[in-house]
């Protein structure tokens, strides 16, 4: 990511605003294409804006953000995939006044090759390490809009390229999914990532609707650190509930964590059925032996961090929602209150007009 700072005696972030509004006004579904007896695939602009206020500790941020999110189908193989993201978030400098940082970033740029039990991908892609870089990262998706400590301890972006699918696994009751993938070092500030490779194979069992899976990675720079992870993944048939966790272990500086998930959707009470009720609990257990220096330099992955948040999330619609959440953070020295409230909206339109497509 790269950013730049603007400042001012008020949070002056009406352009950013107005883009969120622009957004939330015009982009209104879209329109199939139909070919034949199936669907033809349209090129869709996506994503998601959001505005959030954060206190840490104490601290206020006010964070407007947009993310688009290009598909681009060639044939019936062939897919490009692009998603950037722009922030401004705005906080009291040490003279009282409001402080501006824009941010702005490649989150992937990818062309995907589509076939029955593989997909081959090349560009810039997100590691496929355990469930929530993939699955749950988005602010649109995310029950709880704090990241959990363990997803800083893997690299989370990769460039180069890699395999992944999925069949089942000699019978209809366990579906087996894999990624395996290589990156190269890039040091460019915008899409900066770490020469690496590893993996994730998952089984899922559609009965129960449960997942269990494992992942690794193996940097091939600096000291060479390697990581490994697993994932937990259940929403039982019998109420409307997700139970989520992901472990992360990695033999360099960065330590081990670990988090628990649960979100309920109360669909079964007619006046509450748009509110979810969300509770996640994490640990994070710095590496040993590290110097002052350098946990200074990890920051929040320097230092034994416990957190409970609990969070509730209304929806309007399918597309828009209101977030808000507590947390309380125990660090050594630093005990910290984390309050989070905001809006996220998530557009779909196609990129031209489909009528009359044949």
């Amino acid at each position: 990511m790269c950013s730049f700072k603007l400042s001012g005696k008020k949070a002056s972030c009406g352009w950013i605003l107005g883009l969120v509004l622009l957004f939330a006004g015009s982009m209104q579904g879209q329109n199939d294409a139909i070919k034949g007896d199936g669907i033809k695939a349209v090129p869709i602009l996506t994503g998601s804006t959001a505005y959030f206020t954060n206190i840490n500790g104490g601290r206020f941020q006010d964070a407007p953000v947009v993310s688009p999110l290009m598909l681009l189908p060639f044939g019936d193989r062939w897919l490009i995939e692009a998603k950037g993201g722009l922030s401004d978030t705005f906080s009291k400098n040490a003279q009282g006044n409001y402080a501006g940082k824009v941010s702005y970033g490649l989150v992937y740029a990818q062309a995907d090759y589509i076939t029955k039990y593989v997909t081959v991908t090349g560009g810039r892609f997100t590691t496929p390490f355990g469930i929530y870089g993939e699955r749950l990262a988005p602010n649109w998706i995310r029950a709880l809009q704090p990241t959990p400590l363990s997803a800083f301890i893997t690299s989370g972006a990769s460039l180069g390229g890699m395999l992944r699918g999925g069949f089942p696994a000699g019978t209809e009751k366990v579906n087996l999914n894999y990624a395996a993938y290589f990156s190269a070092n890039n040091t460019n500030h915008i899409v900066a990532t770490d020469r690496s490779t590893g993996g994730r194979i998952g089984f899922f069992l559609p009965g129960p609707r449960l997942e269990l899976g494992a992942s690794f990675q193996q940097v091939l720079q600096a000291d060479r650190p390697h990581s490994v992870g697993v994932h937990f993944v259940w929403q039982p048939n019998a109420f409307p509930m997700s139970l989520r966790s992901e472990y992360v272990r990695s033999s360099g500086t960065k330590g081990s964590a670990y988090w628990i998930e649960s979100a309920y959707r109360l669909s079964q009470i007619p006046y509450l059925k748009r509110l979810e009720l969300v509770g996640r609990g994490q640990q994070f257990f710095a590496a040993p032996n590290l110097t002052a220096a350098t946990i200074t330099k990890l920051g929040p992955l320097g230092k034994d961090t416990n957190e409970g948040d609990f969070g509730l999330n209304y929806y309007f619609r399918s597309d828009v929602r209101a977030s808000a959440s507590y947390g309380r953070q125990f660090v050594l020295g630093r005990n910290a209150n984390l309050w989070t409230v905001g809006m996220t909206y998530r557009f779909v339109m196609p990129m031209w007009p489909t009528v009359g497509v044949q």
